[in-house]
């Protein structure tokens, strides 16, 4: 998966200094994670995609190790994490090539990505696999193009990307599976005439957020037509949707990156502007958290869709960030990471209140964390 990193526009981006005192009026009234990571285990490559079932997650990358004590583990592209204890479970489907993305239903995970078998089984760009033993499931299509995101809703497995077709018939990007027995739903035409990136299900709605143009959508469950009661203004990219509190939250790429909130009828509530495209977004105990490839954020939400911060509002605050979901101020909750590409999923938890970072990262704060973390209240 390729990234582009964007700059803010005629904005000074050195000498930012991170505002520090007591908490904030928004910031006493949510519930922050810790900005320490949690022990746990790392990998040798990038974490793309994390879902939680309880309290493990489920990681899919291009990594082929899991790094435990500092001995390698092998771990070919699939992995799963006890968040309690911050261990490496037995669970080990390998799979031949990258994995975009997970979601699951029932008694099954679902991968998508660029391989073409898993579990030495033949499973082009898409699979289902037990949460429990591991064991490859049978559903089993060709998938010609990238699966890039995932999501489970009355009864159907939903696939997005850049995809052209699914077991020879044409799929603009979009497709729905039946969960009852595999089959590729032929009555649902949701396609879209770009890559689709993140998919997001609420209620009736399926949303998707990507390239094509709109950038977001929402769909009908039931036969991928678009609902025209949603009509958001969207002017960059889509890189991920987390919805909660009965508002859609973005992760946006586009000159610098943002995140933006909306209303069930797609009118804007607010905008934040960071430095780089926000690659991932999450909600948890009232606070919706974003990660990406930024190293400064906006201090002030943003007057309109489009507007720019100004140079005197920036803030140091490397790949991750929190806000407040009703007014979209940014919180002083900054764990401090690194990497080039910095975090790629984020995945919560709300029984325990644990929250997961996977990406290109090796470091929070100065505590070594290569590629993937949690932190918990």
């Amino acid at each position: 998966m390729r990234f582009v990193r964007r700059r803010f526009l005629g904005m000074v981006l050195t000498g930012v200094l991170a505002i520090a005192g007591t908490p904030t009026a928004a910031e006493a009234a949510v519930s922050l994670v810790s900005a320490k990571p949690d022990p746990t285990v790392g990998f040798d490559g990038l974490v793309y995609a994390s879902t939680h079932v309880g309290s493990t997650v489920y990681l899919g990358g291009n990594f082929t190790h899991a790094i435990v004590g500092g001995k390698p583990v092998a771990r070919k592209r699939l992995a799963a994490v006890d968040t309690r204890t911050g261990k490496l479970l037995p669970w080990a489907p390998m799979a031949d090539g990258t994995v975009m993305a997970l979601a699951t239903a029932g008694s099954s995970l679902y991968a998508t990505g660029e391989f073409t078998t898993v579990g030495g089984r033949p499973r082009a760009g898409l699979a289902g696999i037990d949460l429990n033993s591991g064991a490859v499931g049978p559903l089993q299509h060709t998938v010609k193009g990238t699966g890039q995101a995932l999501a489970t809703a009355g009864g159907r497995l939903y696939l997005g990307g850049s995809l052209r077709s699914v077991d020879g018939q044409a799929a603009r990007n979009l497709a729905a599976f039946r969960l009852s027995d595999g089959a590729l739903d032929r009555g649902f035409r949701g396609g879209t005439d770009g890559k689709v990136r993140a998919l997001s299900v609420a209620g009736s709605r399926l949303y998707a957020g990507g390239d094509f143009k709109g950038r977001l959508t929402a769909r009908r469950l039931t036969d991928g037509q678009v609902d025209p009661g949603f009509r958001p203004a969207t002017p960059y990219p889509v890189m991920a949707l987390t919805i909660n509190t009965g508002r859609v939250y973005a992760a946006l790429a586009g000159p610098g990156g943002r995140v933006a909130a909306y209303r069930p009828d797609g009118s804007l509530v607010w905008s934040s502007i960071t430095d780089g495209d926000v690659q991932a977004i999450t909600y948890l105990n009232g606070v919706v958290y974003g990660g990406g490839h930024f190293n400064t954020a906006c201090s002030q939400r943003s007057r309109t869709a489009t507007s720019w911060c100004p140079s005197r509002a920036l803030r140091s605050q490397p790949k991750l960030a929190a806000w407040d979901p009703a007014t979209g101020a940014l919180l002083g909750w900054n764990p401090r990471s690194n990497g080039r590409w910095g975090v790629l999923t984020l995945s919560v938890d709300p029984a325990s209140r644990v929250m997961t970072v996977g990406g290109d990262f090796t470091a929070f704060g100065g505590a070594g964390r290569p590629r993937f973390a949690q932190f918990g209240s």
